[in-house]
């Protein structure tokens, strides 16, 4: 193990421990042997073989509407019965046509029209299209179309019945919506978003790198590793998805934001912590050493923890949630592993001069004073008024979680411009709201068929029943409710429809529908909540018992957290949700931003945390608040705006759930970077002082004499 170079403070503990040794023999390793032209060789080998399954992910992602609903639920199951029936092994394409003053016989001759030219044009394509079925106000008729195939094949059928039957002109409106139209939306939301949010992730990142360095060479560098973390990520989700697990464009567009955030705030920290060394070392290969064995036990802390966070979303009810967890477990270690092994080699071949034009010189004496310095001074006075008007700020922000409305409609998930949600507004507005969306309900036994029917015409939530579709043993038929279908009424109809049900034909029946579907959801999104919330706590409540062996202060840690969380979920459904035109809040977003909100704020405070402990060791609480503000603000801030500017690329796609997710990340991440993570747990640190850390030692007469701070506490690179 290499010598501790002369100047600078000895560690907390003479006797290195054996987690010690094994870091300072695997940072020779990496800063050694694979810190050379040949590792730089073997990372870009890694992307040859990474880069062309990487292209592939496109390949095997869906954007099927069932894998937008829970596992195990009845409308899923209903879903999947529903393929046995002629019905049910296509998708409905329904043809709207719709004139505000009322339709004119000229209007219904096309509608005619247009539904013969489908069998015509189309007819390797589509089914056989039904009659034309007109509104009772004379407004809006409709032609339902059987759309068979995947989801390449119902995407080219849709633009090609759209192609056929046009946008109408002079007062008339025509839109094609129904289940295959939709799904068809969802698949060109996503068509090139992942080049699109790679180009503008990277565009992003490489300006505020640019910004945060003012070098013209070091920029490239993390960006460069990041590219190679990202092309490993890709690739191993491709691997995962062609084993068998579900992939869409969400989950995909997540793999990019997260390698991009978490990969260049890894960068940054290494730097941070690499260029501080030099200042301490003439030779650059030993202060990488040593910046390499000091941040690597953090940065690995960190990713773990958030991979852990991740990892309690895998046995979530809501696919895409489970999805979720998965492909960001792999964008997370993918960067870890690529930024404590690529980054350093790239770095030590271009030598000090990577930094010019502030190449930091050897200096050990040197001691830099700024607005860090300045403000872990401040931050470890413990001004107890200031944090606790910091928290109220917060909670006040917070009020807005009582708007929070997550019961929206699956068709919700695409914007209002979408075609096929222009065409359910106008079925939604004319047609009876039973109509538009019937409940499917399948009996699995056709011995209990007469039984079921008879139960539940007898219904008050029943306005009539659909005719009878037979597949072998079973049946299905369509019921039409007499209330509407959305929200709660919809939701108590279904409720009703299903314990009328069970008592007549016990689990021989399966209620779906597309109310049903969103019951589903909205019961499986809270039992996630549920599940999920108590058990990311408990990860990152261990993870930072482990790293900072205190009790009180971590507890209080994950409060500002949660706090944090609260304030952007409630500014989002207060003010961001009207302002932008959103259905509502995702079901899936509480519990997504919860995750990534609590791990993410859980990281940085680890790097604060850490850096704080080792000087509290050795000077006291007091002066590790200083000195763990003073050295780690400035990158902790940068590397803040940058998680904060990737989660906000989210905001640009076309779907409710990603745009969600990215404000109320982003607003989460500006307000921990800011305010949280720079203020309010270091004052709570230095106001609670030997409690904060305890049982760690910190001697009371050694706190006491760093009570006034030293110039050296602002030393850093």
């Amino acid at each position: 193990m290499a010598e501790a170079p002369r100047g600078l403070p000895p560690p907390a503990s003479d006797t290195p421990t054996k987690f010690q040794r094994r870091i300072a023999r695997l940072a020779e390793l990496v800063t050694g042997r694979m810190a050379s032209w040949a590792g730089v060789v073997f990372w870009l080998a890694v992307v040859g073989v990474a880069v062309p399954f990487a292209n592939r992910l496109g390949s095997v992602e869906t954007s099927r509407l069932t894998e937008f609903l829970p596992s195990g639920a009845q409308s899923t199951r209903a879903l999947e019965l529903d393929r046995a029936f002629p019905s049910g092994r296509s998708l409905s394409a329904e043809v709207v046509f719709y004139r505000a003053s009322g339709l004119t016989p000229a209007d219904l001759s096309l509608a005619a029209h247009d539904s013969r030219r489908l069998v015509a044009e189309l007819a390797s394509a589509v089914g056989t299209p039904s009659g034309l079925v007109e509104a009772s106000d004379g407004k809006a008729a409709v032609v339902t179309v059987p759309v068979p195939g995947d989801e390449n094949a119902v995407d080219r059928t849709v633009s090609e019945v759209r192609a056929v039957v046009g946008n109408g002109g002079q007062g008339l409106e025509i839109r094609v919506t129904g289940e295959a139209a939709i799904q068809a939306d969802l698949f060109n939301s996503f068509s090139g978003a992942d080049t699109f949010l790679l180009v503008a992730t990277a565009i992003l990142v490489a300006v505020l790198l640019a910004g945060t360095y003012r070098s013209p060479v070091l920029w490239l560098v993390p960006l460069m590793s990041v590219g190679i973390a990202e092309a490993v990520a890709q690739a191993a989700v491709y691997g995962l998805a062609r084993g068998g697990l579900t992939v869409n464009g969400q989950s995909a567009a997540l793999v990019t934001v997260i390698v991009f955030g978490a990969g260049t705030d890894y960068a940054l920290l290494l730097t941070a912590r690499y260029r501080e060394e030099l200042r301490h070392y003439p030779r650059h290969q030993l202060a990488m050493l040593v910046a390499w064995r000091r941040s690597a036990p953090a940065i690995v802390a960190s990713s773990l923890t958030v991979s852990a966070a991740l990892a309690c979303l895998l046995p979530a009810r809501l696919n895409l949630t489970a999805d979720f967890g998965a492909v960001g477990i792999v964008g997370v270690l993918s960067a870890v592993v690529v930024l404590l092994g690529a980054y350093p080699a790239l770095l030590l071949v271009m030598g000090r001069g990577v930094f010019w034009p502030a190449v930091p010189r050897h200096a050990p004496g040197f001691v830099q004073r700024g607005p860090w310095a300045w403000l872990g001074r401040v931050v470890s006075r413990g001004n107890r008024p200031v944090w606790i008007s910091g928290l109220v700020l917060l909670g006040f922000a917070g009020v807005g979680l009582f708007t929070v409305d997550t019961n929206v409609s699956s068709i919700s998930e695409l914007p209002s411009t979408a075609p096929s949600v222009q065409g359910y507004d106008l079925l939604t507005g004319n047609f009876p709201a039973g109509e538009v969306s019937p409940v499917d309900v399948v009996v699995t036994d056709a011995r209990y068929l007469g039984a079921t029917r008879g139960a539940l015409a007898r219904l008050p939530v029943t306005a009539a029943l659909g005719p009878v579709q037979r597949a072998g043993n079973m049946a299905d038929f369509d019921l039409v409710l007499a209330v509407s279908p959305t929200g709660n009424k919809g939701f108590a109809a279904v409720r009703q429809i299903r314990r009328a049900a069970a008592e007549v034909a016990g689990d021989h029946v399966v209620v779906g529908g597309e109310t049903a579907e969103d019951l589903d959801t909205a019961v499986a999104s809270h039992h996630d909540i549920v599940i999920i919330v108590p058990s990311v706590l408990a990860v990152v409540l261990f993870v930072l018992w482990l790293v900072l062996r205190a009790l009180l202060g971590p507890v209080l840690v994950v409060v500002t957290v949660i706090v944090t969380f609260g304030a952007a979920l409630g500014l989002t459904s207060a003010l961001f949700v009207p302002l932008l035109h959103l259905p509502g809040t995702d079901p899936t977003v509480p519990i997504l931003t919860f995750v990534f909100l609590v791990a993410l704020g859980t990281d940085y405070n680890i790097f604060l945390l850490t850096r704080m402990r080792e000087e509290v060791l050795r000077r006291g609480s007091t002066a590790g608040v200083d000195t763990g503000v003073a050295t780690t603000g400035g990158v902790l801030t940068s590397a803040g705006v940058v998680l904060a500017g990737t989660f906000a690329v989210l905001a640009v796609l076309p779907v409710v759930a990603s745009r969600e997710i990215g404000i109320v990340v982003a607003l989460g991440v500006l307000a921990d970077t800011f305010l949280v993570r720079t203020v309010l747990v270091p004052m709570l640190a230095a106001d609670l002082g030997r409690r904060f850390w305890w049982p760690t030692p910190v001697g009371r007469k050694r706190d006491e004499r760093n009570r006034a701070p030293s110039p050296g506490s602002a030393e850093q690179g």
